[in-house]
């Protein structure tokens, strides 16, 4: 149901672009976060700090966040260009929520330590299972909710 909302929109050329170049903004984001600001511009140092298994698995969460977020805009750009006055608050505030959980998960575990000490648990990372993994898992949550809730504000206004 969800792929008959928005594949026909990516089918424009316009909401493609936009999708192409926000996923590949979000792309280079990410490796800007991970590679170039944490490893030193070396991918063996990130491996060495990481793990093979850690990294691949980040990396593929990276990509489907990226990808997420691209469908996320051009969905949204769609919507502003079909209805220029009503939004849905509950699709815009959990594509912001996504949107800033993938910035802030984009690079490794400990870059958001300092992120947790605003909310009084600078050690946080440390007690989570996926050491830190948890924060990109949760973003794509979050930008699937947030592609799922606009493309439901799209159906309904096009039905309308």
């Amino acid at each position: 149901m969800l792929f008959q909302i928005f594949l026909p929109i990516l089918k424009r050329k316009k909401y493609l672009t936009i999708t192409l170049v926000s996923a590949i903004l979000m792309a280079a984001l990410s490796y800007y976060l991970t590679i170039v600001n944490v490893a030193f511009h070396s991918f063996s140092i990130l491996l060495q700090m990481d793990g093979p298994l850690f990294t691949s698995v980040s990396f593929g969460l990276s990509l489907a966040i990226s990808a997420l977020f691209g469908i996320y805009i051009a969905l949204l750009v769609f919507r502003r260009d079909l209805i220029k006055d009503s939004k849905n608050p509950k699709a815009i505030i959990s594509g912001v929520g996504g949107t800033v959980a993938s910035i802030l998960g984009s690079g490794c575990p400990t870059c958001g330590a300092p992120l947790f000490a605003f909310f009084g648990a600078p050690l946080a990372l440390m007690s989570l299972p996926l050491q830190g993994l948890e924060i990109k898992i949760l973003s794509v949550l979050l930008m699937l909710l947030s592609v799922y809730l606009l493309a439901k504000s799209i159906e309904k206004k096009l039905n309308c």
